[in-house]
């Protein structure tokens, strides 16, 4: 039988995270107390996680009790407007942030699966966005060209993906990767350097003299002298 946690004081706060908070399904199981007369009904709401049976409320009060001490506040008013932009029915601000705090405690942001995970990274975290694998494509329901994840591509059934641009899934032409660019070559300023034949150094020499295999930069020690 799973545990039962009712209130905040039912957890040791230093054991949940966000993996064993996630929300795997809701229960619903109704209640009742007295007899005859007296008798009154009303039904319990709870979320199963890795940690047991969570009473609702009390799951979203940890959920943001973790996030703060996480630090992503900020990441989690992120999700809580973009899923008031795109959302496709009309939701209370409260719907609306519990939405948020779902996809939060799943971590959908970092899931290259999740449909709108280069959207929202390239406003949000352009970090994340600069290091996707990104696949250009062409879906069959409206063919303008749009921008995947490879991920989604591997993930897709019977070739069907969602297409950024009206929403709907439909079979896709491939047009191309996105190509990274190159860092500088770090060889460039070295004596040594050959365009034609790269690095000249006598392997002998590189252990003081080149700078990127060198210690201290190519820099002598103290010691050393």
């Amino acid at each position: 039988m799973r545990k039962e946690i009712k209130t905040l004081q039912d957890i040791d706060a230093a054991s949940f995270t966000f993996e064993n908070l996630r929300w795997k399904y809701g229960v619903f199981r109704p209640m009742s107390s007295g007899a005859g007369r007296n008798k009154k009904h009303w039904g319990w709401c709870g979320v199963v996680t890795a940690l047991g049976e969570v009473e609702e409320k009390v799951w979203y009060q940890l959920t943001e009790q973790l996030i703060k001490n996480a630090g992503e506040q900020q990441l989690l008013a992120h999700l809580i407007e973009w899923e008031s932009e795109c959302g496709y029915t009309k939701s209370s601000s409260d719907e609306v942030r519990k939405e948020a705090i779902h996809l939060h405690v799943s971590r959908i942001f970092d899931d290259p699966e999740w449909i709108h995970y280069l959207p929202f990274n390239k406003r949000y975290r352009p970090e994340i966005w600069e290091a996707a694998h990104i696949v250009y494509v062409r879906n069959e329901c409206c063919q303008k060209v749009s921008a995947v994840t490879q991920e989604q591509i591997d993930r897709s059934s019977y070739s069907i993906i969602y297409c950024p641009h009206c929403g709907r899934w439909s079979r896709f032409t491939i047009l191309g990767r996105r190509v990274k660019p190159e860092g500088p070559n770090p060889c460039l300023d070295c004596d040594c350097y050959d365009p034609d034949m790269g690095c000249t150094m006598p392997g002998i020499d590189k252990s003081y003299a080149c700078p990127l295999e060198a210690p201290n930069g190519g820099q002598r020690r103290a010691s050393d002298a």
